[in-house]
């Protein structure tokens, strides 16, 4: 059959599409076939690793028929206009049933500008039922806006040579995007093998998933970085704890690092919160 005959085509942006930076998978509107038997779809982008994903097509509890045979095409929109094809599937879907196909993490990364364009990614579904006449091919447009921010800020332990086991520094972060979010960054000492260690805590105290990239450095006294630690694609599922640094080793080999025995630090997040906004924009023929 024909591509030219979708009986339905949907085209879903996905803006702030930076990495795809989402502590969960990335799930579109759910739409209405009214021409396809009314059936109710949805689509989705999980992350399997850093190299492979899928994308997937998936359908509802709805109101139509225990099966059907479904043919659809997923595709992404180019720089030019176009989109680039994917093959074309077939599949029996029963309600609740699923299809996903797996693709590279290459094609959704921002520095490929010809798919992420100002950060936004499009995926177009055209789909169709061999055999059922279609008068009238509907179009459905909807948007998913991911929550995304970078954020920089400052922190110090004042008297840290005599911190003792037990002891540390909270900070509270309050994210610009999403509601209700606390995100606490502690330093905790604690004491291992007869060492002090400093060790960084990471939670979400409303028990929200957040995903997290950080870089937190100790500052000279001119403001450089210095021993840098880094966690990259971490989840707030449970709290994260992340080793820093030896407190001793510091004092007896880093002094300089430790300017009237204050210990500054600075902390650069990358945060994603999943999708914040998640609508359908508008159908040509909307569904009665």
């Amino acid at each position: 059959m024909a591509t030219n005959s979708a009986a339905f085509t949907y085209l879903w942006a996905i803006e702030n599409c930076l990495k795809l930076f989402a502590p969960e998978s990335i799930k579109s509107p759910v739409f209405e076939v009214q021409s396809l038997e009314s059936t109710e779809w949805h689509l989705a982008i999980n992350e399997k690793d850093e190299k492979f994903l899928t994308v997937g097509i998936y359908r509802e509890q709805d109101s139509g028929p225990d099966i059907i045979y479904l043919v659809f095409q997923l595709s992404l929109l180019t720089s030019e206009g176009t989109f680039l094809k994917m093959k074309i599937h077939g599949s029996q879907f029963v309600k609740g049933g699923q299809f996903e196909i797996a693709e590279s993490t290459e094609y959704f990364k921002p520095e490929r500008n010809e798919y992420v364009l100002n950060d936004t990614l499009t995926l177009r579904c055209r789909m169709w039922v061999k055999g059922l006449d279609t008068p009238r091919p509907n179009l459905c447009f909807a948007e998913t806006r991911l929550g995304f921010e970078r954020r920089t800020f400052f922190c110090y332990f004042r008297n840290f040579s005599a911190l003792s086991p037990g002891q540390g520094l909270e900070c509270r972060l309050i994210p610009t995007a999403g509601e209700n979010l606390t995100l606490v960054i502690a330093f905790c000492v604690m004491q291992i093998s007869g060492k002090e260690d400093i060790f960084i805590k990471i939670s979400e105290v409303s028990n929200k998933l957040l995903r997290l990239n950080c870089e937190i450095s100790v500052l000279d006294a001119h403001g450089r970085k210095c021993m840098p630690k880094s966690g990259h694609n971490l989840i707030t599922s449970s709290d994260i704890y992340m080793y820093f640094l030896q407190k001793n080793e510091l004092i007896d080999k880093n002094p300089s690092l430790l300017l009237n025995d204050v210990l500054c630090l600075q902390c650069e997040l990358e945060i994603g919160y999943g999708a914040i906004w998640n609508e359908i924009v508008y159908y040509v023929y909307q569904p009665s």
